[in-house]
């Protein structure tokens, strides 16, 4: 009987040890997909303040079909305005930026709206999310 009984002790001790290890996976686990996505939860918050300079192009005919530049303007203009196409800035470099607006102050991104298929110098922070980058504009004016 003795020997039952040190058997049955160590099956609790095991099946405590198991349980141990179970909840600890489980934490950790959960841990891992609450931190899933936090860098770019902080990085739309936080963000890098720049000043960035070039042609104000709506994005849906830009990257549709390449519209762009002086003749475009007005087509531009008119897609954001009055279409409410998505605005975009496109940098010396070839950089694409979606512009976007600061809820706490969106005047600025209807500033910006208006210089739609001009060049213009927009300030406001440098996101990324989901491999796009983008500028929450807080000012916005023609160069």
């Amino acid at each position: 009987m003795m020997g039952n009984d040190g058997l049955g002790e160590e099956n609790q001790k095991m099946k405590n040890w198991t349980f141990a290890l179970v909840a600890a996976a489980l934490l950790c686990g959960v841990a891992a997909r609450a931190h899933e996505g936090h860098d770019d939860d902080m990085a739309a918050k936080g963000g890098v303040v720049a000043t960035m300079s070039g042609e104000l192009v709506d994005m849906a005919c830009y990257l549709g079909h390449g519209g762009a530049g002086e003749k475009h303007a007005k087509c531009a203009k008119m897609c954001v305005m009055k279409d409410g196409a998505p605005l975009g800035l496109l940098d010396k470099s070839g950089s694409l930026y979606l512009v976007v607006a600061d809820h706490a102050n969106e005047k600025p991104y209807q500033a910006a709206k208006e210089l739609a298929g001009e060049h213009a110098t927009l300030t406001g922070r440098v996101v990324h999310k989901g491999g796009l980058p983008a500028l929450i504009v807080s000012k916005a004016q023609k160069q």
